[in-house]
C-alpha cells in the first residue's frame, strides 16, 4: 500500500485558478495589498479541500526559521505539574504555528548545557529552560539563541524569565485565614539547604513563603510560628502531630502547609487525633497539585501555582525577540474549597 502523494502549492494554484505566486502570498500571510479578498478566499478554500499542508523544511530554508522551540526541563515532564505547563506551552506554540521539542533530563541537571547545544544543532528558534520547583539559578544556562527561564530566575537582567509569586501567594493564604478569624496559626514549612545533594536540598520556595507569611501575620498582630519537617506527606503528618497532639488550649486553630503534600499529611494527622477539619482546625496548602488537592476529604483550600500561565508566557517571550528581556512574576491565586472555615467560637 502506498501513501497519498503530498499536495503541492502548484496543486492549490490549479484548483483555485490562480498563480503559484498568489498561493504563496496567501499561505505565507503576505496577501494584504497584493491579493484581492475574493482570490484569497478561493486559495484558502482550495487548500482546505485538498488537505494542503505547508512544507516546513522548505519554508525554514526560505525564512531561516524552523518554527520550533526547544524546551529543556530538569523533570517537569515527569512531575505532577508538568501536564499544565507543557499543555499550555504546546498550545501557545501551536497557535503561533510552531512546534515544541521537549527534552526532559529527569533531574540530571549537569546535562542542561549539552541538551541546549543539541537543540541549537537542530536549529530551533529559541530555548525554554523550565525547572520542576522554583529555582534561583546562580547563572543562566549557556545558549547561543534566545533563552527563556520558566519557574526559575537568574541574576542576569538580559535573560527573560517567568516565575511564580510565592510571596504573594503566602500573603493571600494568611489574609484568607485572618479574614476567617484565625489568630493562632502554624506554618508547616519546607526546608532549603543548597549545600545538601539535590535530592535532599528542599526548595527555596519554603523560606520565601514563610518570610512573606510571617511578615503579613505580624502586620495583623496574628501569632504565627514555623514548624519544619520536610516536603512530603509523611513530613506533613509528623509535623502536624507535633503541633496538634497537645492540650486543646495550646493548639493552633489553623495550619498553613508549604505544599499540598504536606497539607495531605496534616489532614491525616488531624483525623488520627479525632479533629474535625474545618470544624476544629482549618488547613490550607500551596500548589493546587493536580489529582490531589480537590480530591482530598475535605477538598483542600490551597494557593495555586500558575503552571499553565508560566508555560504560555514562556513561549510568548521565546517568540518575541524584538523587545528587551522581561522578568515576569505571575500571581498565585487562592483556591477556596472545604478545608478552611472560621474557628469555633470558644476558641
Amino acid at each position: 500500500m502506498t501513501g497519498r502523494s503530498r499536495v503541492r502549492a502548484a496543486d492549490v494554484a490549479a484548483a483555485a485558478g490562480v498563480s503559484q505566486t498568489a498561493v504563496s502570498f496567501v499561505l505565507n500571510g503576505r496577501d494584504a495589498g497584493n491579493i484581492s479578498p475574493v482570490t484569497r478566499q478561493r486559495v484558502l478554500q482550495a487548500a482546505e479541500e485538498l488537505g494542503y499542508r505547508p512544507n516546513h523544511v522548505a519554508r525554514s530554508l526560505r525564512q531561516r526559521s524552523t518554527s520550533s522551540i526547544g524546551l529543556v526541563t530538569d523533570g517537569v515532564a515527569s512531575s505532577p505539574f508538568g501536564g499544565r505547563l507543557l499543555a499550555a506551552a504546546t498550545e501557545t506554540a501551536d497557535a503561533a504555528d510552531h512546534v515544541l521539542l521537549v527534552m526532559d533530563l529527569d533531574h540530571r541537571t549537569g546535562r542542561v548545557d549539552d541538551a541546549i547545544a543539541d537543540l541549537e544543532h537542530r536549529q530551533v528558534d529559541a530555548v525554554i529552560y523550565a525547572t520542576m520547583g522554583f529555582t534561583q539559578l546562580g547563572e543562566a544556562p549557556a545558549s547561543r539563541i534566545p533563552l527563556v527561564l520558566a519557574n526559575c530566575t537568574s541574576p542576569d537582567p538580559g535573560t527573560s524569565s517567568v516565575s511564580p509569586d510565592d510571596a504573594g501567594g503566602a500573603v493571600a493564604a494568611l489574609e484568607h485565614l485572618a479574614g476567617l478569624g484565625h489568630r493562632e496559626i502554624v506554618m508547616l514549612g519546607g526546608h532549603h539547604d543548597p549545600t545538601l545533594p539535590e535530592a535532599e536540598a528542599g526548595n527555596v520556595s519554603g523560606p520565601i513563603r514563610w518570610e512573606a507569611f510571617r511578615q503579613a501575620a505580624a502586620e495583623r498582630d496574628i501569632a504565627a510560628r514555623l514548624h519544619t519537617r520536610g516536603w512530603e506527606i509523611n513530613d506533613g503528618h509528623a509535623a502536624a502531630l507535633d503541633v496538634l497532639d497537645v492540650p486543646a488550649g495550646e493548639r493552633p486553630t489553623a495550619l498553613f502547609a508549604v505544599c499540598d503534600r504536606v497539607a495531605t499529611g496534616a489532614l491525616l494527622a488531624a483525623a488520627k487525633l479525632g479533629l474535625d477539619v474545618p470544624g476544629d482546625l482549618s488547613v490550607i496548602g500551596f500548589d493546587d497539585q493536580e489529582t490531589l488537592a480537590e480530591r482530598l476529604v475535605p477538598a483542600l483550600t490551597t494557593v495555586a501555582l500558575p503552571h499553565a500561565a508560566m508555560g504560555e508566557a514562556a513561549v510568548r517571550l521565546a517568540l518575541d525577540t524584538s523587545t528587551p528581556a522581561e522578568q515576569l512574576v505571575l500571581p498565585c491565586p487562592l483556591v477556596i474549597r472545604n478545608s478552611t472555615a472560621p474557628p469555633r467560637p470558644e476558641r
